[in-house]
């Protein structure tokens, strides 16, 4: 049955932990989780690869999306993987469900349970073959399975994350508010320091992630998935001119519109503060008038702008 998964043209890597484990090894296991696994016998932690090369910057007046976030929106991709295998597994006998990322579990803990890498400093699951690059999806199963994980890893002395993080969010295990990729995802107001490391990431954070030495000579299953295209950086004034609606419509096949236009809004302004833009400034009035009855979103807006306004 792994080889039946294993086989699917989407997915790279499969590793299996019984359900019994998981629920003695999760601390405070909630009844959401519990309620999911009820009927099932094995979780299956699904990976799948993507390239870790990022577009250069086009400089000022554009914004990057985070790597994981090009090409067509990976939970599409899980979605599509999944009804192959549930499907493929119905006419054996065997029920499956899948889950990607929105899931009542913690896929990085099942992950490193059912040893398919280790959970680095920088938070993410290191793969053997992979590094960071890959996304995680859970699917259970009701038979009995198993897989030989892989051996044993660890970040040992390294650092590189923690000292070029620029805000001191890994400095003390993980603080998930000081995290830049966090911020960029907030539907409430930014701080001074939450604004200012927003230089040129309209949407995510990949520093830890370029810096981990995990990450080297690491590979990937070649897909047009997840291949960077025109929308791996955006334009930011036409970012704002644009609807809520045109945002959701011009952009439903990314992962990097799940929050909503307002946040990527409210993101373009502060790298267009940080990038030093007065030019934007007519545009980031008016975006910021059409948009008053929105606290959040209001509160950073004319924050942003009146700091513009005072640039030289």
């Amino acid at each position: 049955m792994i080889d039946t998964i294993l086989n699917h043209p989407l997915i790279d890597d499969v590793k299996a932990i019984d359900v019994e484990t998981y629920m003695a090894q999760k601390p405070r296991l909630a009844s959401a989780e519990r309620d999911a696994l009820v009927s099932y016998r094995t979780m299956l932690v699904l990976s799948i690869s993507y390239p870790h090369e990022a577009v250069a910057w086009n400089g000022k007046g554009y914004g990057l999306v985070s790597r994981y976030a090009y090409g067509l929106d990976y939970h599409r991709v899980f979605d599509s993987a999944f009804e192959d295998i549930e499907k493929t597994l119905k006419t054996k006998g065997i029920k499956a469900k899948g889950y990607a990322d929105i899931s009542p579990f913690d896929e990085r803990f099942v992950a490193a349970l059912a040893n398919t890498g280790y959970i680095g400093k920088n938070q993410f699951l290191i793969h053997p073959r992979f590094g960071t690059y890959h996304y995680l999806g859970i699917l259970l199963v009701d038979a009995a399975l198993s897989t030989e994980g892989y051996l044993s890893d660890d970040c040992g002395d390294c650092t590189r994350c923690i000292e070029a993080c620029p805000t001191g969010a890994l400095d003390a295990g993980f603080d998930e508010r000081l995290c830049s990729s966090y911020v960029t995802q907030m539907k409430a107001p930014l701080t001074d320091a939450d604004i200012t490391p927003l230089k040129t990431m309209v949407y995510g954070c990949d520093i830890c992630q370029r810096v981990c030495p995990k990450n080297a000579d690491r590979t990937f299953v070649p897909r047009p998935h997840f291949m960077a295209d025109e929308h791996a950086q955006l334009n930011l004034e036409n970012l704002l001119a644009l609807s809520n609606k045109a945002i959701e419509k011009t952009f439903r096949t990314y992962a990097f519109v799940w929050r909503g236009g307002l946040v990527l809004k409210r993101n373009a302004m502060a790298l267009l503060l940080n990038q030093g833009m007065r030019e934007s400034l007519p545009l980031m009035r008016d975006v910021a008038s059409r948009y008053a009855h929105v606290p959040w979103f209001h509160a950073d807006a004319t924050r942003i702008i009146s700091k513009l306004e005072e640039l030289p």
